[in-house]
């Protein structure tokens, strides 16, 4: 059961600016054509501290919100178009009109939701009605720093997809810590530099727009955990049975989520169900680490047959159209950039709107990024949540445990599927429910 808004008291707004203007020459961020077929939802991410260090335990919350302030402000002088107004769909005014910031109570414990998995997190650790959103009124980045009365706290962004990619936001968010840490500390490059690889473009793009991103629908959202045995487990499983002799933990756990997920689906109707899985993969690289916003491409595949859905067979078909779309960049010189992404975007829609009756299973896989080292001066988080949300049907993003040696995945799918999978015992011989 969702845990009433009602629970929140005293929220008070704030609009944090960069620490320095932004120089003449950067005041315009012209938007990419990848920034530009895409949305504008707000991804959010939210870090969960129960119990903050003994330097930090007597400080007041005005003293941590400050502490906050300041080092958001220097933060976002990096990634200054954060702190800007959009224009359309062409570019960003980075005239340092700030972001919000909302400071809160919650009047209960933080246990409440780090020990309910289906706890609609969003409903308390972020500002009301913008997770998710694909339009808001408001700034291009938005936070809010939680205070729950056993003395934990949480600390939320959400951030428009128009701008920055999982990338971009995980990289601020760390930096964003590192400055907490030690207001001297000296940052790697960010630079806000995909339009010269991705020109910008006049023509109408809602055919691509329409189809690849998702739709909002009410689902439920719940988190599961494989651990590192079970993910030997598994590995095991597919090398015994495929060409594929190396398969990673985003493969493995993926493929057998988007499988289970169809063999509960076939449980249901009776029959099996067309299905496309659909990955986020970061373009760096070829773009260089320091590329900031959006530069992501996709890839996918698509099940028809009930003899397809075999875990080493959905294994070595990923495999196989990630090294496809490797080669196609491998072999392509920077000003091809451009025409590969965008061919891969339209490849995509035109599987979405020639396979009608398939269901659409959407990954992204932030594994290997430190969410779990965003300290802020008082202990790294006790939880990460990385994509809360009950309205994206299909969605899965994966993150590390944090352990580091196992993989979580946030789940969001119709409740008659999620309760499918959740009692499907395959399924459960490899997952567990996280907290």
């Amino acid at each position: 059961m969702s845990l009433s808004r009602s629970l929140v008291t005293s929220v008070c707004k704030k609009i944090i600016k960069p620490y320095f203007p932004t120089p003449i020459s950067l005041r315009c961020h012209k938007l990419s054509y990848i920034d530009q077929a895409l949305d504008g939802i707000y991804n959010p991410c939210a870090f969960f501290y129960p119990k903050l260090s003994n330097t930090w335990s007597n400080k007041s919350s005005n003293v941590i919100s400050e502490h906050l302030e300041k080092s958001l402000s220097k933060v976002l002088a990096h990634y200054y178009p954060l702190a800007g107004k959009l224009n359309d769909n062409v570019s960003v005014d980075c005239n340092d009109n700030g972001v919000e910031f909302y400071i809160t109570k919650i009047d209960c414990p933080m246990s409440e939701i780090l020990n309910d998995p289906y706890a609609d997190k969003e409903d308390l650790v972020y500002p009301k009605g913008v997770p998710n959103t694909y339009s808001y009124d408001g700034s291009l980045a938005v936070f809010q720093v939680s205070y729950f009365n056993c003395g934990g706290i949480a600390v939320s962004s959400c951030m428009t997809h128009k701008v920055v990619d999982g990338y971009t936001i995980c990289n601020f968010l760390y930096d964003w810590a590192t400055i907490a840490r030690n207001p001297n500390s000296k940052l790697p490059s960010r630079i806000f530099n995909g339009s010269s690889f991705y020109p910008p473009t006049k023509d109408d793009l809602s055919d691509i727009t329409n189809h690849v991103m998702p739709e909002r629908e009410e689902c439920l959202s719940k988190s599961f955990c494989f651990s590192s045995s079970k993910l030997a487990a598994l590995k095991a499983k597919v090398i015994s049975q495929s060409e594929v002799q190396n398969p990673t933990d985003t493969e493995v756990v993926l493929a057998f989520i988007y499988q289970r997920a169809m063999a509960t689906k076939k449980v249901i109707s009776g029959s099996i169900r067309p299905s496309i899985l659909k990955q986020a993969v970061s373009l760096r690289p070829p773009l260089p680490e320091t590329t900031m916003g959006n530069a992501i491409s996709l890839i996918s595949i698509i099940t028809s047959e009930e003899n397809e859905m075999d875990l080493p067979r959905v294994v070595g078909k990923l495999r196989k159209s990630k090294e496809e779309f490797r080669q196609k960049y491998r072999h392509a010189q920077t000003n091809e950039f451009a025409a590969t992404t965008i061919g891969q975007y339209r490849e995509m829609a035109d599987m979405i709107v020639n396979n009608p009756c398939h269901d659409l299973y959407r990954f992204s896989s932030l594994i290997k990024f430190p969410l779990y080292d965003v300290d802020f001066g008082w202990g790294k988080p006790e939880k990460v949540s990385a994509a809360s949300n009950g309205s994206i049907k299909n969605n899965f993003w994966l993150i590390d445990s944090k352990s580091r040696d196992g993989v979580e995945v946030l789940s969001c799918m119709k409740e008659q599927d999620m309760l499918a999978l959740e009692s499907d015992e395959e399924f459960l011989q490899f997952a567990s429910p996280s907290n």
